[in-house]
């Protein structure tokens, strides 16, 4: 899959200071925008941002051999630039310097 620079930044959802108060994720973090982790919310679980899906979640449907789109005609409050940014991000801190 061919995935433009900009990905990350595409995929990241606007969020409210409401939304975002006892969350583990703040404005400056990396990951702001595509994941939330809040105890409060799902008992801690990192979901894609706005969400109360499970970032594993993705991770699991793609090890079970099932495409992108599985996953997100499964989970339609999770946006394929989501997604792909959360792939992105994944890639980029497991082997630093290979994000396009």
């Amino acid at each position: 899959m061919v995935v433009k620079a900009s990905s990350i930044e595409d995929g990241r959802r606007d969020l409210s200071q409401a939304d975002l108060e006892g969350d583990a994720i703040q404005q400056g973090h990396p990951l702001f925008g595509l994941v939330w982790i809040n105890p409060e919310r799902m008992s801690g679980t990192p979901c894609f941002a706005a969400t109360r899906v499970p970032v594993r979640t993705l991770f699991d449907h793609l090890e079970a051999g099932d495409a992108l789109e599985v996953f997100l005609e499964d989970f339609p409050s999770v946006t394929r630039a989501q997604a792909v940014a959360v792939l992105e991000a994944s890639a980029a801190a497991l082997v630093p310097g290979i994000a396009r």
